[in-house]
């Protein structure tokens, strides 16, 4: 074979080398279309949506090995239920004397409202004996004037007595009658005034954190302490239950005690319900105003708890995410209780036994709210088909 050597054929011989070169190299190194790329498609196929409420993982991708799976364990706890900051509201001495010169209140206000509310009290017990002593005073005038008539018609018919006085006697049983049920009515009025007053200022105990009916119960050197628990959490609280109490002025003493009521009504303004609590101070440590952290059933239980870590805080509710089958899981709306060390107690939606994601439940987060608008949206979606 003859060389060129024209230096025009040997330019175009090397700029055809180079260009089958870079067509090797293309070829060598650009992806096929039919092979499989890491495509944000792909991805997002790595966790999807499997349904209303559940989430799908593939195994095997990196996302998994972040996922750390436990099981709810039942334990039992004596911690407390629930945690809330009360205060004391008023403290019985020991020693004789009165309850009234007994009782010691946070304000001097409350102490003025307890002694209306005595007053009203003894004002109720005189209207009331007034009422029954009115009651047998009339009975016994009626009777006695009663009497007198039926014996003047007796003599009136005989001819020993004139119909005059038959007539004075008979309007005379009238005039009793009268007086009688405007004396009975006074004292009635009164009595009924009496009991609105007194009342009225039980209202006001409660509305200033005393309840009336434990004024006249609890036991020497016994504190009242008030707490005002959420609108959300009043279910976990019932009279008679164990409670116990820090105080901040006596951080190093525990104080035991008991609910021993709970207010009628919650309040409008704060959605809350006063609980009233009872705590043995025989050693009189406690001073009415001091403020508190009490907590709540402290009762022996069994309680389910779940890594702190894998419950999912969204709008107002708590979630979980529990195994539904290998590589599906469940969007498990729970209740929490108080937190114990790196657990949480679950009030309801776990029975104990399932099997959750714990640390990196975070990371599925923003499927679990689209999760959670599907099933929200669900509902809507089929009430739109119907003709």
């Amino acid at each position: 074979m003859q060389k060129p050597t024209d230096p025009k054929q040997l330019k175009k011989l090397i700029w055809l080398a180079g260009a089958g070169l870079i067509a090797v190299l293309v070829w060598q190194f650009w992806p096929f279309a039919d092979e499989p790329t890491m495509t944000p498609t792909a991805k997002a196929e790595a966790v999807s949506l499997a349904g209303p409420g559940l989430i799908a993982v593939q195994p095997g991708n990196p996302l998994e090995k972040k996922l750390e799976l436990t099981l709810v364990q039942k334990e039992h706890l004596t911690s407390p239920l629930l945690s809330v900051t009360g205060a004391v509201m008023a403290r019985l001495r020991s020693g004789a004397g009165s309850l009234e010169d007994r009782w010691q209140f946070s304000s001097v206000e409350l102490s003025g409202i307890y002694a209306d509310w005595q007053k009203a009290g003894t004002e109720m017990e005189f209207a009331a004996k007034q009422l029954t002593k009115t009651r047998e005073l009339t009975a016994a005038q009626l009777n006695s004037q009663s009497k007198a008539v039926d014996r003047l018609r007796k003599l009136v018919a005989t001819g020993t007595e004139a119909a005059r006085d038959l007539s004075a006697a008979e309007s005379n049983l009238l005039q009793t009658q009268l007086e009688g049920q405007k004396a009975v009515f006074e004292a009635e009025s009164a009595l009924t005034q009496a009991t609105h007053s007194h009342a009225d200022f039980e209202r006001h105990l409660l509305q200033a954190g005393v309840d009336p009916a434990l004024l006249q119960q609890v036991p020497a050197g016994a504190s009242l302490v008030m707490a005002d628990v959420p609108e959300v959490r009043i279910g976990l609280v019932a009279t008679g239950q164990a409670c116990e109490a820090r105080f901040y002025g006596l951080s190093n003493q525990l104080f035991k005690g008991v609910v021993r009521s709970l207010s009628p009504a919650l309040s409008p303004e704060r959605r809350t319900l006063r609980v009233f609590f009872e705590l043995n101070d025989q050693e009189g440590k406690l001073k009415p105003g001091m403020y508190a952290e009490i907590g709540l059933g402290t009762d022996p239980r069994e309680a389910v708890l779940a890594p702190a870590d894998g419950i999912l805080h969204i709008a107002n509710a708590d979630y979980v995410l529990t195994e539904a089958k290998p590589g599906v899981w469940k969007v498990t709306e729970i209740q929490v209780g108080e937190r114990a060390g790196d657990r949480v107690e679950i009030l309801d939606g776990l029975q104990g036994g399932e099997r959750i994601i714990g640390s990196g439940a975070i990371l599925l987060k923003p499927l679990v709210v689209q999760s959670l608008l599907q099933i929200k949206q669900a509902p809507t979606a089929a009430g739109s088909t119907k003709p």
